[in-house]
């Protein structure tokens, strides 16, 4: 069976003003980023059955401008406690037990966890998974629970969508 991970890291967050971590906004440059992703989810005309989020506020809204005004409506966004992590171990736990009827997942979500999770899953090694950046990994599997090493079949930032509109 062939199951795709979108692992998408929140936008650029603001910290304009003293907050608790999970409250921090995006900030502008973030806002633009997420919106300059979503031309490009467009683009790529890619839709997934679920979409999870981190509850943070930065999470929750980089999902939120990344889905919003599809031309095909995107599934609810399910808000979910244990993506507020940081830790490979807590994303793989929470990854390894998504229902197997869901195959094209996205998943809004924090550093190192993300980083980490793309260089022990995927095939291509990534220093480090910039703000709203988008990797998505292939994985042949009978479930999400035996997932082993996948495929590493989109590597997508915002500074490299500036700089295709460049030249």
């Amino acid at each position: 069976m062939k199951f795709s991970l979108s692992l998408i890291r929140h936008a650029k967050s603001s910290w304009e003003f003293p907050l608790d971590d999970r409250l921090r906004p995006l900030n502008e440059r973030g806002i633009t980023n997420a919106e300059n992703m979503r031309k490009e989810l467009l683009r790529q005309q890619c839709m997934p059955q679920k979409i999870y989020s981190s509850p943070a506020v930065r999470a929750r809204a980089t999902a939120k401008l990344i889905t919003a005004n599809q031309e095909v409506p995107f599934p609810t966004l399910e808000i979910v406690e244990e993506l507020y992590t940081f830790d490979v171990n807590d994303l793989e736990r929470f990854v390894k037990k998504m229902k197997p009827e869901y195959t094209e997942v996205f998943l809004f979500g924090h550093n190192n966890a993300i980083t980490d999770f793309v260089n022990k899953f995927g095939d291509l090694f990534i220093p480090n998974v910039p703000t709203a950046a988008w990797v998505t990994i292939a994985f042949e599997a009978e479930s999400w629970a035996s997932i082993t090493k996948g495929k590493t079949i989109r590597f997508i930032t915002p500074s490299a969508l500036q700089n295709d509109k460049l030249t």
